[in-house]
């Protein structure tokens, strides 16, 4: 079965007209082929899959609060790689543009759980499997003409030059973007330990955090969410176990926070560039075995696909990786805290500096 644009459909007691679609294929699996249709419906957007050659059909919805949080009550039933073959309509997809997923299914078979990770980053969706006949084919309304979609255009434009001068003028007074190498030098909380070269005249550096006391991994990555302002991409906690190894990726920068291996009582803090990770797969400095082999793993589960096309003419010591991957990227609890702190900070300027600030 396939639907065009403009199709106007019923599934169970869903409305909605399809808006765009996406036909891809998984070279894993002799490049069988499958549609992902987005619905507009009164209640939000959902995506209707089909899978005519498996027999599978589900409707599906964003689900932004599993932040990798992937429980017990989750069974894994397929994970592979999705090839965009074709599109149309509103979807922001390129021929070729290529993402890892992973499904997951509940204990009685009816529920969906998905992951997509793509260059920028995972998406999450819920949703249940359905049959083929509940899909009714119910009008088809059709798009706006040549003149319409000019006026749409035109407008769209003017709307785009204005939030590009709003977000310009926005970054120059919040100064949003914050080093947690930056950071790292001028705490007194913080004592520099070492570097370690990798290729490409890329470096990490390492730091040890002081304080009366025991300090755990937990504290530290506190006090560092807090003095860059949240601006995170993802904080991931191993095992998702307190006191456990923490890796922070951001825009630019690769951190980690783990205990040395002679020392449960200290912690160190290794920063990179994302561009020393992508080039050298080095240890962190005095890592256990196992911190190392997650380290790794993480990264090439969390930044390794976005940074392959940042850096894409140069050489990554993770090509050939065939170790394992981390699929519970971002930690509820840590990314929780990270939004909060971000959302502060961005409080605070926009009082102190007359209403302009940014934020996500």
């Amino acid at each position: 079965m396939s639907y065009r644009v403009g199709t106007m459909l019923r599934i169970n007691d869903i409305e909605g007209k399809v808006i765009g679609y996406i036909k891809y294929a998984n070279p894993q699996d002799d490049n069988k082929t499958w549609v992902e249709y987005r619905l507009r419906t009164k209640t939000g957007e959902c995506w209707l899959s089909v899978d005519d050659f498996y027999s599978e059909y589900s409707v599906s919805w964003p689900a932004n609060d599993v932040r990798g949080q992937i429980g017990p009550e989750w069974h894994k039933v397929d994970d592979g790689t999705q090839v965009v073959q074709d599109y149309g309509g509103d979807v922001d997809v390129d021929p070729g543009e290529r993402a890892m997923f992973v499904e997951y299914e509940d204990e009685a078979e009816e529920r969906t759980l998905s992951v997509e990770i793509w260059t920028d980053g995972a998406e999450y969706s819920k949703g249940k499997y359905i049959e083929r006949g509940d899909i009714v084919e119910i009008g088809y309304v059709s798009t706006p003409t040549n003149q319409q979609q000019n006026t749409l255009i035109k407008v769209l434009i003017v709307a785009t030059i204005a939030i590009f001068v709003l977000t310009s003028l926005s970054s120059v007074f919040s100064n949003r973007k914050k080093s947690i190498s930056k950071y790292l030098d001028a705490s007194s909380s913080f004592t520099y330990v070492t570097s370690i070269s990798g290729n490409e005249k890329q470096k990490a550096t390492v730091y040890s955090y002081k304080s009366g006391a025991a300090s755990t991994t937990d504290d530290v990555a506190k006090i560092i969410i807090s003095g860059i302002e949240g601006d995170t991409e993802s904080v991931t906690q191993k095992d998702d176990i307190s006191n456990q190894e923490i890796a922070i990726l951001t825009e630019k920068e690769y951190c980690l926070i783990y205990h040395p291996e002679t020392s449960e009582d200290e912690v160190f803090v290794q920063v990179s560039s994302r561009k020393y990770n992508y080039t050298s797969d080095n240890a962190p400095y005095r890592s256990s075995s196992s911190d190392t082999t997650w380290y790794r793993s993480h990264y090439y589960s969390s930044g390794y696909s976005a940074d392959s096309a940042s850096y894409k003419s140069t050489p990554s010591a993770y090509t050939m990786y065939n170790g394992s991957t981390v699929h519970n990227i971002g930690n509820g609890y840590f990314d929780s805290y990270s939004n909060s702190v971000r959302q502060s900070s961005v409080n605070n300027r926009s009082t102190s500096s007359g209403g302009i600030s940014s934020g996500k």
